[in-house]
């Protein structure tokens, strides 16, 4: 995905990794699927190849669930969102954790049913949503979609608050 999109804007894989500020190899783990980024590296890369967040990570989502359901169409729609303000938060990093965690209490989901859901372990969820642990992109996918929430959206405000100029 992050290749296609790169090469769409003709944006190098060096110039990716330049400002990203990451290695060229890693990328190219990435790209090759030998790596999964976290989802705040995933963010940044859809910045660098000026992909809008939302479409970009609602595409993996698709991506990702299409090679499980070989094809098959995905037919439940989902529920938006408002996200309340975040308040202080310490940097990027703690940005996705407090918006799951919005994100399912908007929606009525216990922490146990979500990673259920998201076939991830509820020890695990629960160190993601208070900031501990930060998922790969594909558990985080896993963990939004299993809010039922709009990714697009989700993913939206995500890169909105991590843009943000800090509060004085």
């Amino acid at each position: 995905m992050l290749r296609r999109k790169h090469e769409q804007k003709k944006v190098s894989q060096g110039t990716v990794a330049m400002r990203l500020q990451y290695h060229t190899r890693n990328i190219q783990r990435i790209e090759g699927g030998l790596r999964q980024p976290g989802v705040l590296l995933a963010l940044r890369m859809a910045s660098v190849v000026d992909a809008a967040p939302g479409e970009f990570f609602e595409a993996l989502f698709e991506e990702a669930a299409s090679a499980v359901r070989d094809g098959a169409s995905s037919a439940h729609k989902r529920m938006g969102v408002m996200c309340q303000p975040l308040g202080s938060v310490d940097g990027m990093k703690s940005f996705f954790a407090p918006l799951l965690a919005q994100a399912r209490l908007a929606v009525g989901m216990w922490q146990t049913a979500m990673a259920k859901s998201a076939g991830y372990n509820l020890c695990n969820g629960n160190a993601v949503e208070k900031g501990k642990q930060e998922p790969g992109v594909k558990s985080a996918l896993a963990l939004v979609a299993a809010t039922g929430v709009d990714i697009r959206e989700f993913f939206d405000h995500l890169h909105r608050l991590a843009t943000m100029p800090p509060e004085e």
